[in-house]
């Protein structure tokens, strides 16, 4: 099996949003599903019959949690962000990979964990 190197310098939480992007901001919205999020970065799932270009810049909207407590207060996303990648995902569809023009305000809450049990 091979070892990959992690070459992200922030954390990254995983979940499944919706996200909008468009290429003017008054214009045609298309829908994508988020795959993962840090505080510069999104990647997002697309049919290919949809997806940006490489060195596109394009309005992105979001929203994702903004803590990891039951209350689940959630931020929202609402600027341009730059195509990094696309990649072939499975026949159909293509993952993006996007930096944001603007940083997160916050880092995306990660998932609770589960309480560990007391040992005696």
């Amino acid at each position: 099996m091979e070892k990959t190197v992690e070459r992200r310098r922030e954390n990254r939480i995983r979940f499944s949003w919706p996200l909008w992007f468009g290429y003017e901001e008054n214009g045609e919205f298309f829908r994508g599903q988020v795959f993962d999020l840090s505080r510069s970065g999104v990647s997002f799932i697309i049919d290919d019959s949809k997806c940006p270009s490489v060195g596109q810049h394009v309005v992105t909207r979001f929203s994702y949690p903004k803590n990891a407590t039951e209350s689940f207060h959630m931020e929202s996303y609402y600027h341009w962000s730059e195509v990094l990648r696309v990649k072939q995902e499975t026949p159909g569809r293509c993952r993006v990979a996007m930096r944001l023009h603007r940083r997160l305000a916050n880092d995306p809450a990660l998932p609770v964990a589960e309480p560990m049990a007391a040992t005696s």
